[in-house]
């Protein structure tokens, strides 16, 4: 099995190599960072050893991260090397690191293909104190490696969709020595946790602590400064559809046309997932005779639109990090990844602002998150794009079914915030740390 998981990768890797070539000219991006991936990061001779090596694979990935470091900076006398895989991560973690935030990384870099080789490189490189892996990054080679060299392999906000562990059931005998091996896993949920140990991960070793994300910060006031950027009327309505997937658009732009049927001078912002996405929107929505404006040109013009004629009917977001804030301005929100088997992304920054928030049948990976706020009715799963249209169209003639939704998204979050604290908790006494007076333990 090792043998042709080693070779699989081998083989899509090289196969992969004139795609992100292409696609990194095509669309801007830095060029894949080949050597790091082969387990050489020169950044890496300028960090001490001993560092807490934490991996997050994107954008949503790192965020965790951040407030993750953060906590943990009082605790650890470490520095931290931080590990990403997609260029949105990447540039968010660097961006962090040049404003020196308190959750930022001393050091960045890509992960290393997880082939013995560059896995191994790496590891003898950066020599850390212990590995922890953010969600769902379960790499065999490197999960098998990391403890053979004495270094600990931890899990937090740990998440198994019941896709994906039935995957990783199906090739037990590939993740076996690296499940064995980890020292704790830190879970969302009781199911994850569960998961976990038919995996092979010892039971006295998984802890369920609850979702990091309830414990995301919230951006303050971020809704007005927003609305004043993109000359928004204090009753204007707006419908923002972010993290969408390229194939979401069209359901998306169907059901703005149904609300602009109904009220004429609503407004959409749509955020795709990937940049890769953000001009096929465009095209798509300008399709009707809307008026499409990027983000980034308030951004960089530094004004504001006009509340009167704000010039637009339709915004897509070009800038990564800002959707937070904009979701805080919606007067209702769609949350992609969800009408396509994406799983689902961050259902709780819209909630977390007292946004209704709607989101297609696809949830695997977001699943506690969706049936918290449907059982709250601050949260509304739809079927398809027809229905999209109808409950958004609903929401936004119902001021008081609105508020009151928005209010429950928002206590939701409230309710089951924690989960940061008590996996601090339980890293700091894993690392060998004692955690202060009054810490809640996992």
């Amino acid at each position: 099995m090792d043998a042709l998981y080693g070779a699989a990768l081998r083989l899509a890797w090289v196969a992969s190599i004139p795609y992100q070539i292409v696609m990194a000219a095509l669309h801007g991006r830095p060029a894949v960072p080949w050597r790091e991936r082969l387990g050489r990061a020169p950044q890496l001779s300028s960090l001490p050893k001993g560092a807490l090596w934490v991996h997050a694979v994107s954008f949503g990935e790192v965020r965790l991260a951040h407030a993750l470091i953060a906590a943990l900076r009082p605790r650890l006398a470490l520095p931290i090397l931080l590990t990403t895989t997609t260029a949105t991560g990447r540039a968010l973690a660097e961006r962090w690191r040049s404003e020196r935030s308190p959750g930022a990384a001393d050091a960045v870099s890509a992960l290393p293909l997880d082939l013995p080789g560059p896995i191994g490189r790496f590891l003898d490189a950066a020599r850390p104190r212990a590995l922890v892996l953010v969600e769902t990054e379960l790499w065999p080679n490197l999960m098998r490696l990391a403890p053979l060299r004495g270094v600990p392999v931890l899990v937090v906000n740990g998440r198994l969709s019941p896709r994906g562990f039935s995957r990783q059931r199906r090739a037990r005998s590939l993740f076996a020595p690296g499940m064995a091996a980890m020292q704790l896993v830190a879970a969302q949920s009781q199911e994850d946790a569960g998961r976990f140990v038919t995996l092979g991960v010892p039971a006295d070793r998984v802890r369920t602590t609850g979702n990091i994300k309830f414990d995301l910060p919230v951006p303050e006031a971020a809704g007005d400064p927003v609305r004043r950027r993109l000359g928004l009327r204090a009753d204007a309505v707006v419908f923002v559809a972010g993290s969408t997937a390229r194939a979401e658009a069209a359901p998306v732009a169907d059901a703005f046309a149904a609300l602009r049927a109904a009220v004429p001078d609503a407004l959409l912002v749509i955020a795709p997932r990937h940049p890769e996405d953000v001009t096929p929107a465009r095209r798509l929505l300008e399709r009707p005779g809307w008026r499409v404006r990027p983000w980034s040109s308030f951004e960089d013009a530094g004004g504001t639109a006009s509340p009167a004629d704000p010039g637009y009917d339709v915004v897509v977001v070009d800038r990564m990090g800002v959707l937070p804030a904009i979701y805080a301005c919606a007067t209702v929100a769609f949350v992609g990844g969800s009408l396509v088997s994406r799983g689902g992304q961050n259902l709780l920054e819209p909630a977390a602002a007292g946004v209704p928030v709607l989101f297609g049948p696809h949830v695997d990976t977001v699943r506690f998150a969706a049936e918290a706020l449907v059982a709250s009715g601050g949260g509304f799963q739809v079927a398809d794009g027809r229905a999209l249209a109808a409950e958004v169209l609903r929401l936004a003639h119902d001021s008081a079914a609105r508020s009151a939704a928005g209010a429950r998204a928002r206590d939701t979050v409230k309710r089951n915030r924690g989960a940061l604290e008590r996996t601090v908790a339980l890293l700091a006494g894993a690392l060998g740390t004692k955690p202060p007076r009054g810490a809640v333990r996992g």
